[in-house]
């Protein structure tokens, strides 16, 4: 049952649940991103003898909040399903919102840095499944045949956050109170657990799939291939992302005319278009959608590698990169849980948590390729991971075609 079939449940109602959840989603955003531009405040804070010391050694030791959030989304992806699937699709994002509250709340007021990356670490632990079950219920909501427009409208809290909310808390917890900011990250996800306290949206229906679907059988087989590739794709560009400076000093000079906001800016407004646009063709061809954002990437990816003065061919390139992340999202939640079958709400956590593992993944291979051979090698990766992974995307699609093609032809006995 769908919420716009059911009479009970009104358009009103239906609004006030889909616009909770995108809080959720951008309180999600801006608490993840904000900590990377507040590392100096929180470092001044929390390891005080460090920095007068060994500045640099502290801001790399508190990046441990960046990359145990990044851990923590990625354990939560597989862990926090398995620990939830008995309940209810609102009780789990109950669960997933008040963890998320609690978390971060918390890690405002760490007395040390240990105590702190541990918090951001546990408050991760739902991120996957928050944004993959909220996906499918605003999905179901709009109606059965739009799971692709309904996991944009949910990533578009995230894509909204990095464009708009992070900047404006980075400025005001740039002075140096950085729990205040982190405090007001936690009190957006209050937005959804009232909405959903207060509200019932109307459960789905169990879904049938053979046991196979999720673990060792065909569909099995099929999911892990399909995580390869958004996770690759994923780790292309968010290298092309971690390391724009080096390669932006390379592409236009040192002191170029486009600035690293500028086109970080891009970036968002690539993300944004990709995402509203990945949600309407998920719901015509969720596979092609996930070509067309790997065919994007290896535009935009190659694009950074040339040197142009005016900056013109960074800025399209690194735009690019935010356009083929934001068509990706979409096209592979749809994916994710077309494959799995039965197992869907494990496969709702792997669209986030494939793609945070790509960050991830990214960000250690970019680094590599950086110390090892400079910024170019950065774009080269980019270029053969997300390559590569288109390449095996399409070797899904023929196989799929195949598949179906051979259906068809074979008698029926």
């Amino acid at each position: 049952m769908t919420g716009q079939h059911d009479p009970v449940w009104g358009r009103g109602r239906q609004v006030l649940i889909i616009a909770a959840l995108v809080v959720g989603s951008f309180g999600i955003g801006v608490s993840e991103f904000v900590v990377m531009g507040l590392l100096p405040q929180i470092a001044a804070d929390l390891e005080p003898e460090l920095v007068a010391t060994a500045p640099d050694a502290a801001l790399a030791l508190t990046g441990g909040l960046v990359w145990g959030y990044a851990l923590g989304v990625v354990v939560g992806m597989v862990v926090t399903p398995l620990l939830l699937r008995r309940l209810s699709e609102r009780r789990i994002l109950l669960v997933c919102g008040a963890a998320m509250l609690v978390g971060t709340a918390l890690t405002a007021m760490s007395p040390n840095l240990t105590v702190a990356i541990l918090l951001r670490f546990a408050a991760a632990l739902t991120h996957a499944s928050y944004v993959g079950i909220a996906s499918s219920l605003v999905g179901r909501l709009l109606g059965t045949t739009h799971q692709g427009r309904g996991a944009a409208i949910v990533v578009g809290g995230l894509s909204i956050a990095n464009l708009l909310g992070v900047p404006v808390l980075t400025a005001l917890g740039s002075g140096g109170n950085w729990r205040t900011v982190l405090v007001a990250c936690a009190v957006l996800f209050a937005a959804p657990v009232g909405a959903l306290w207060c509200l019932r949206p109307p459960e789905a229906h169990p879904r049938s799939g053979s046991p196979s679907a999720g673990r060792g059988g065909p569909g099995g087989r099929r999911i892990w291939v399909l995580a390869a590739v958004v996770t690759v794709i994923a780790s292309g560009c968010f290298a092309v992302t971690t390391f724009v400076a080096p390669l932006a000093d390379r592409a236009q000079g040192i002191d170029g005319p486009v600035p690293i906001s500028v086109l970080m800016l891009l970036f968002g407004i690539g993300m944004n278009l990709g995402n509203v646009g990945g949600g309407w063709s998920a719901d015509r061809s969720a596979e092609a959608t996930v070509l067309l954002s790997g065919a994007i990437g290896i535009v935009g990816a190659a694009a950074v590698l040339i040197p142009a003065a005016s900056g013109a061919t960074i800025g399209f390139g690194v735009c690019a990169i935010g356009l083929s992340l934001g068509l990706l999202t979409p096209g592979a939640q749809v994916l994710y849980v077309r494959t799995a079958g039965g197992e869907s709400r494990l496969a709702a956590s792997l669209a986030p948590g494939t793609i945070n593992l790509g960050s991830f993944l990214g960000a250690v291979v970019g680094g590599a390729g950086l110390a090892l051979a400079g910024p170019a090698a950065v774009g080269v990766l980019a270029v053969a991971c997300i390559g590569g992974a288109t390449a095996l995307q399409m070797l899904r699609v023929l196989q799929d075609r195949g598949a179906r093609t051979r259906a068809v032809r074979s008698p029926i006995r």
